[in-house]
């Protein structure tokens, strides 16, 4: 997944560890925008050490307008939230915009839906905070079938194995 890829005037490119202040800060803006709705999808800020490791192994990409970062998103093949699931699928995580309305998220699932058949895998996965119904139905209008609630260890937005705090998040499928 390392080609940069084009089109309707956004660009994808795998983030680098230079570019770990851009990643968060589209994350941070989009937790703001959310919370503004009272809406609890994220925290407020993103530790490095949350980032970094995406980052590093070039899980983590920037879509840019022009020069302008407009959106992020993690993909990778796993994810402890569907251990009950074959992991033979693409998991989207992270994804966040900083232009809503202009169907820039719709581009973004279409991309991963499009790298994950050039892989061969047969679904797309991803999850939200099950009380984030606009999500939910977003994912929902954009062919993700719903498949289940689970409980996820961390805050929202974190992937923990200690359980001390958790979250329950609503699970998504696109079968390929």
């Amino acid at each position: 997944m390392s080609t940069v890829r084009m089109t309707a005037g956004w660009s994808i490119e795998p983030a680098t560890t230079a570019e770990l202040a851009d990643v968060a800060a589209v994350l941070e803006d989009a937790a703001a925008w959310l919370n503004e709705r009272g809406v609890r999808q994220w925290p407020t800020r993103f530790p490095e050490r949350l980032l970094l490791p995406a980052i590093e192994s070039g899980e983590t990409w920037l879509v840019r307008a022009g020069v302008d970062v407009v959106a992020t998103v993690t993909v990778d093949h796993a994810d402890a939230a569907w251990d009950d699931l074959p992991t033979d699928a693409a998991y989207v995580h992270r994804m966040a915009v900083r232009h809503h309305g202009q169907q820039l998220g719709t581009w973004m699932l279409d991309w991963v839906t499009k790298v994950a058949i050039d892989e061969g895998r047969r679904a797309v996965r991803l999850d939200c905070v099950a009380t984030n119904e606009d999500l939910c139905r977003y994912y929902e209008r954009q062919g993700f079938r719903r498949m289940g609630n689970v409980t996820a260890g961390g805050m929202p937005g974190e992937r923990l194995a200690s359980k001390a705090t958790q979250t329950v998040v609503r699970r998504y499928e696109r079968v390929l």
